[in-house]
Order: C-alpha cells, then sequence, then structure tokens
C-alpha cells in the first residue's frame, strides 16, 4: 500500500532542499570570489606600471603605436621575465610554425647560414631531404640577391626572411660559387629528414640529428636496413642534438630498449614539488647488438634522456664529451586568441639514473673530437666507440 506524506513535511522537505543548494552555491561563489581577491593588491601593483606606460606612449609617441604588435611585445616581455631558455611566448604563425616542427614539416628552404661582413648570406649547412639540397645549393655558397634583388645592409632583414615563411611558397636566389653567379627558383618547406645510416666494416652508424614524429619510423628503417648488412655492432650519434620532445625521443628510444610499463616508466616528469606529471613506458622488442653511443657538449634535453636511458637499460656505453646538462620539460599552451606559450612544466629524470638537470651525462670513455672530419670513418670519437666495441667483443 502506498504511503502518503502530509503536507507540512513535503513543505519541509522542499525548504530543506533549498536552504542545502543555496548553501552549496553560496559556498563555490565564495571559493570564486576568495580566489579572486587573493593577490589582488599585488595584481593591481603588477598591472599599474603597464597602464602608466601606455598612457604616456598614447600620449607622446611621435609616431603612434601598433596595438597587435605592442600587445605581442607586452606578451613575449612577460613570459621572457621567467629568464627560462624554453619558456617563450608565440604569435598563431609562429604557434603553427612549431606545431609543423614537431612533425617534422619544416618552413624555409632547409639551410643553416651566417652573415657576411659585406651583408651577403654564407651557407654553412644544407638539410638532407630540403628544398636547398635539391636544388644544388652546398655549404660555402655566398647567397648574393632574393628575386632580383640585391642583398645589402639596408634590406639585409627584409630580404634574408625570404629563407623563411609558408610552406610551398617560391623564392628565386641568386648565389656565388667560385665567382660565378647561378639563380634557382626554390619552392619552400619539406619534410625533414633526421636519420642518417651507414656501414662502416661490420659497424652500424646511426645518426638522430633532431627527434620529430617521423624520427622513430626513420630509425626503424635505418635499424632494419643495417641489421640486413649483418653488422656486429652499432654505434648512434646524438652530438649536436639539442631536441626537446621527449615523447619523439621516447619514440625512438623503443626500438632499442626492453618492454617496461607505467610501475617502472622508462621515464617521468616530476613538477616543482615532485609530484609525477607524466610518465613513459616503452612497447617495443629490441636491437640486440653492442652498442655506443656518442654524445658532446651539445647533446641536450631529449637527446641526453635518450643516451641516459640506452645505458641505464645497459644496452650501450657513451663516447665523447660531458653533456650539456638540460632536462627541462617545455609544453604549449593554446590561447584563446591563437597565440601561444611554451612553458617548462617540469624535469625529466631517466630510468634509473637521477635527473641530468644541470650536472649533464659523464661519459663511460671520454673522447675529445681532434678535428672535423669530412667522413664519419674518420671521425676521432666514432673511432674511439669502435674501439670500445670491440675491447667488449
Amino acid at each position: 500500500m502506498n504511503k502518503k506524506i502530509s503536507l507540512g513535511l513535503a513543505v519541509g522537505i522542499l525548504i530543506l532542499a533549498v536552504a542545502v543548494s543555496s548553501a552549496v552555491t553560496m559556498g563555490i561563489v565564495n571559493k570564486q570570489y576568495n580566489n579572486i581577491l587573493k593577490g589582488l593588491p599585488e595584481k593591481l601593483e603588477r598591472y599599474e606600471i603597464l597602464d602608466e606606460l601606455d598612457g604616456v606612449i598614447k600620449n607622446n609617441y611621435y609616431s603612434g603605436s601598433d596595438e597587435a604588435s605592442l600587445k605581442a611585445a607586452l606578451a613575449g616581455g612577460y613570459v621572457a621575465g621567467l629568464k627560462d631558455p624554453f619558456s617563450k611566448f608565440m604569435t598563431v604563425d609562429e604557434y603553427a610554425e612549431y606545431v609543423s616542427g614537431i612533425q617534422g614539416n619544416m618552413y624555409g628552404i632547409g639551410i643553416k647560414s651566417e652573415k657576411t661582413s659585406d651583408n651577403r648570406i654564407k651557407i654553412t649547412a644544407v638539410y638532407s631531404g630540403s628544398p636547398a639540397k635539391s636544388s644544388g645549393l652546398r655549404v660555402g655558397d655566398i647567397i648574393i640577391a632574393f628575386d632580383g634583388i640585391m642583398l645589402d645592409a639596408n634590406n639585409y632583414e627584409e630580404l634574408s626572411a625570404k629563407l623563411e615563411g609558408d610552406k610551398l611558397t617560391a623564392v628565386n636566389i641568386t648565389y656565388k660559387r667560385n665567382n660565378t653567379e647561378t639563380t634557382v627558383n626554390i619552392i619552400k618547406g619539406y619534410e625533414a629528414q633526421s636519420v642518417l645510416s651507414k656501414t662502416y666494416g661490420n659497424v652500424g652508424y646511426i645518426r638522430i640529428n633532431e627527434f620529430y614524429s617521423t624520427t622513430a619510423n626513420q630509425v626503424e628503417a635505418a635499424v632494419e636496413s643495417l641489421t640486413s648488412s649483418k653488422i656486429g655492432a652499432l654505434v648512434i650519434d646524438v652530438r649536436n642534438n639539442s631536441s626537446t620532445n621527449y615523447e619523439n625521443a621516447m619514440d625512438a628510444l623503443d626500438i632499442f630498449v626492453p618492454v617496461n610499463d607505467s610501475a617502472v616508466p622508462a621515464a617521468i616528469v616530476l613538477d616543482s614539488k615532485g609530484n609525477v606529471v607524466e610518465k613513459f613506458v616503452t612497447t617495443a622488442g629490441e636491437v640486440g647488438l653492442p652498442t655506443a653511443v656518442l654524445i658532446n657538449e651539445k647533446t641536450e634535453a631529449a637527446a641526453e634522456l635518450f643516451a641516459c636511458n640506452i645505458r641505464d637499460f645497459s644496452k650501450g656505453a657513451l663516447v665523447g664529451t660531458k653533456t650539456k646538462g638540460v632536462a627541462l620539460v617545455p609544453k604549449a599552451f593554446k590561447l584563446t586568441d591563437g597565440n601561444a606559450v611554451l612553458l617548462s612544466v617540469g624535469i625529466v629524470k631517466p630510468y634509473k639514473s637521477e635527473t641530468f638537470n644541470s650536472s649533464g651525462l659523464t661519459p663511460d670513455k671520454e673522447s675529445v673530437l681532434k678535428s672535423e672530419a669530412a667522413d664519419i670513418g674518420s671521425d676521432s670519437q666514432f673511432l674511439d666507440a669502435v674501439a670500445l666495441l670491440t675491447e667488449s667483443e
């Protein structure tokens, strides 16, 4: 039989529900209000100088101001105040280029260069697979003009920017080699080739220049090619690799180390309070070859983690000079207006070792590069690595 409640009891329950709901709502509002008030005096003081500066500029600067440029410069300066090498403000275009770069889809023509004393551009490196490479540009070539306009002190910054820019846009570049001028039309943008592999006798050599999202596949293809040649040992070169993408580095590491899980992760990211905010695990098989990893003072961040974990998993020794010691982990945050900010959110700790932040990695076999070698076969550090592998046989 159904039981009925009195009107008075029903009203009482309704009033109680409203009271509880109001209390919860007020609690939330009070919490939000307290959060707003928290630090308000400091925030007002922080922005007071900016308001004053804005007024001075608008009332006194003789040629007017570009609000968009001021906004970007203000945001950039704010982040620069952190004095962190990896933290920076990015405009919409810079953020798009950053994301594209992680994937290995590069802007520009694919060179490194330096400015000459007479305002020309000297090519110091040409990247494999780049439009510059396919167009015949070489190290040592001197770029003297863009789209028929000669470089000079007045237009250098404007014209040299044509080396970068949007993918699939074209530029006519005139360069000089052995007093001969040549003009080529180059379409900008390419997929970076971050891995180079060769065999020297029975030793395989893999150079990893950068860790892109495509790097692991390139490394896997290199390993398959080298092992089919019946190599007996492997040298992996991460010298001068300054990549900060740890996830891509761990994907490449996956090829060389055994499987592990989240209970004992291959690496973790710790925030400022020592809390674990991210874990990396390995899932693939492992290469069963005697291995050495070449490192130097320009090996940093993700490349350091890669090298350290090769050693931590007892898969190889480190040869070369002490690494830079950067374990900061940057993360990009997209803002509501499409711009973004890149911030260091923690430091990485390898599989077994303590974090290498500030301390760097000390090689198992120290080897100082005697001179720049035209070919890896005459590279003194590579030869020392081969000798170490031979000794351990």
